[in-house]
């Protein structure tokens, strides 16, 4: 125990009052006083100023470390300070994403601190000696230059997992002409409306095959109708999001080989990556097939032509079909 005092004594008395040790050492005290009290304002007032005391500390200590890589000498101890000071500033915030963005803007106004101090605490104004302090002002612009880049692009990122949340159907496209944007999933996406239609598939199982031929063939000749009711209970049933409001459900009704073909489109009318858009496409049969009942056990089943079921067999939807530009109408003028 002695020797363990002896050591601590001797780190405190090598401390300098005025360095970045003393602010660490009170950041821990705040800390240590913070689990003390009782009352949850002063409680909060002392960890904030842990982290204050923390933050200037490090920067401080680090203030001169350097780190050569491929021949660039690189200063961790602003970018360390800076993620510091955004954690303190943006603390209890439920979205960290402001964080993570002004993290190089801060970090870039940390770094140009020794720029203006340059003995201790005198301050100088590197804009005034137009020759003395070029270099400085230089790295300045660029220092800000780049971590408003760098904010950008973190700002960029976010916006687009934003997008992807509210329209997940925007991954499915194609991205092969972007400057910005790269698939790091190899594997294929559907877009939202393989699942549009498959609900869709759902409910016309739902409608048709419980109901007599008769109803079925007038279910089909009023399609048009039918399928804007069609739309509206798939919305219901699908997990909403912004986009939607975005898909189109169509419906087109054909004669088949027997029965008859229904042709189901769920319509993107969002951005596309071409001018057409695209959709997606499941294509149904729906048939008319007798029942087999058997009068008694043992006997081949007989065919009853009064006792009909309605078949519905759809194929797997096809995603992205594009839309060819010239067969998309243009409003009308006037």
């Amino acid at each position: 125990m002695k020797e363990v005092i002896d050591f601590i004594l001797k780190y405190f008395k090598d401390v300098k009052p005025f360095s970045g040790q003393t602010f660490i050492l009170l950041s821990l005290f705040s800390w240590v006083m913070s689990l003390l009290v009782d009352n949850d304002i002063v409680r909060d007032f002392l960890a904030w100023l842990g982290w204050l005391f923390l933050t200037i500390g490090v920067g401080w200590v680090l203030a001169k470390v350097k780190q050569n890589i491929l021949g660039i000498d690189i200063y961790p101890g602003p970018w360390i300070t800076g993620a510091l000071a955004c954690s303190f500033l943006f603390y209890g915030w439920s979205d960290i994403s402001l964080a993570v963005i002004s993290w190089p803007v801060i970090s870039a106004l940390i770094a140009i601190i020794p720029k203006f101090l340059k003995h201790g605490l005198d301050v100088v104004n590197p804009t005034l000696d137009g020759k003395k302090y070029a270099i400085d002002r230089q790295e300045i612009v660029l220092l800000l230059l780049l971590s408003t880049i760098f904010s950008c692009w973190l700002q960029f990122f976010f916006l687009l997992q934003d997008w992807l949340q509210q329209y997940p159907s925007l991954v499915a496209d194609e991205f092969t002409r972007s400057a910005f944007v790269i698939k790091v999933d190899p594997s294929d996406q559907n877009s939202r409306g393989v699942t549009f239609l498959n609900l869709a598939e759902t409910a016309v199982r739902e409608q048709l095959e419980s109901s007599p031929w008769s109803e079925v063939e007038r279910w089909l000749f009023e399609a048009d109708i039918e399928i804007a009711q069609l739309e509206l209970e798939v919305k219901k049933r699908i997990p909403k999001t912004d986009e939607d409001r975005l898909w189109k459900l169509q419906g087109e009704v054909s004669a088949g080989n027997p029965g008859y073909v229904l042709t189901l489109r769920a319509v993107w009318r969002g951005p596309s990556s071409r001018p057409g858009g695209y959709y997606v496409q499941k294509v149904c049969s729906i048939v008319q097939r007798p029942n087999r009942v058997t009068a008694n056990p043992g006997q081949n089943p007989t065919v009853i032509p009064a006792a009909t079921t309605t078949q519905v067999v759809c194929e797997q939807a096809v995603d992205l079909n594009w839309v060819d530009q010239t067969e998309v109408t243009a409003p009308n003028e006037g």
